[in-house]
């Protein structure tokens, strides 16, 4: 059984058409679970079936696999380190080493090591989409928002015609989102969720936008309350991410009750004591806020603020391992 899971994963590693798909008009993914954006296509751009991968699940690159598939990433990273030596005359095995060590370590934090990797999956096989794919994930939470772009584009490019594209173009959303291009943000943001209305990671981060956008003209309480209420759903109301987003986008709407009682769920539904780092990691100015949301009524402060207020994550950390990370909301 585990070898066929370890062959169905390698098919989606099979090369994809040059021409590909161009982008269409329309990447902070959720780290809950590991990402394969594309598992659910096995066949080659012209219909027939790709190629797959044979994988040895006694061998180096099969343990390593199988770690990283599991989340025993330090054990992954150790097997695939020496599968790299040992598949070094076989580039299609060796874009498979580097590229699941790199999952392992972006799911460690250690967004270098994992970029390092990922970039050497591009360098193997430059018309693979899913080196670039990875490659914009980390890009978009190094906040290197610009390289995310061209990094989803190509990978957006070079996708298989019938694949999805709503993870690719709901991280390059959120890429324009950061760098203040709104109207681009928007157009992959709706896409996204519209190409797959029942991925939670598209739903959220169309409707972190709707609900928070800068820009009033972008924003829609009720749309981001829609969103963000079935992506909850899909993930059984076990995601504290996807239930803050739905705190913050009844904050939009006005509907300050409902965003308290959403934000004290999302907290409770985190690891014991994660919520005590969350709220220490804000920046001060916004933990003053969310301490106070207690005692502040709707009218004493104006929507934005309290939106900004009742959502712990708006301004949130993200911790690594070794040095807390600040960033802003939406690094999936």
């Amino acid at each position: 059984m585990r070898a066929l899971v370890l062959l169905i994963i390698c098919l989606v590693m099979s090369r994809s058409s040059v021409r590909g798909q161009g982008s269409v008009p329309f990447g902070p993914i959720n780290q809950r679970r590991p990402e394969n954006p594309y598992a659910q296509s096995a066949k080659a751009p012209n219909g027939g079936n790709a190629p797959g991968i044979a994988i040895d699940v006694s061998t180096d690159l099969g343990r390593g696999i199988a770690a990283e598939l599991t989340q025993n990433n330090k054990e992954a990273i150790k097997f695939l380190t020496k599968a790299l030596e040992q598949e070094r005359n076989e580039p299609e095995k060796l874009a498979l080493a580097y590229r699941f060590r790199g999952l392992a370590y972006k799911h460690l934090g250690q967004r270098e090591q994992a970029l390092r990797d990922f970039l050497e999956v591009i360098r193997i096989d430059p018309q693979l989409d899913l080196g670039y794919y990875d490659a914009g994930v980390i890009y978009n939470r190094m906040n290197r928002y610009q390289e995310a772009v061209e990094a989803m584009t190509r990978a957006i490019a070079l996708r298989p015609q019938n694949s999805s594209l709503a993870l690719p173009l709901s991280e390059r959303g959120n890429a324009y989102f950061h760098l203040g291009q709104f109207e681009k943000a928007q157009a992959d943001l709706v896409a996204a969720a519209r190409r797959n209305p029942r991925d939670p990671d598209a739903l959220n981060n169309t409707a972190w936008f709707r609900a928070t956008c800068p820009d009033a003209r972008y924003r829609n309480g009720k749309e981001a309350i829609e969103l963000a209420s079935r992506a909850c759903g899909i993930d059984n109301w076990k995601d504290a991410d996807q239930i803050d987003t739905l705190a913050a986008a009844y904050a939009e709407a006005g509907n300050f009750a409902e965003a308290k009682r959403f934000e004290l769920k999302a907290l409770s539904v985190l690891p014991p004591g994660e919520e005590l780092r969350v709220v220490a990691g804000l920046r001060p100015a916004v933990r003053r806020s969310w301490e106070s949301t207690a005692t502040i009524s709707a009218d004493e402060l104006t929507r934005r603020q309290r939106a900004a207020a009742t959502s712990m994550f708006i301004c949130r950390a993200r911790f690594s391992p070794a040095t807390p990370q600040f960033s802003l909301k939406p690094q999936l």
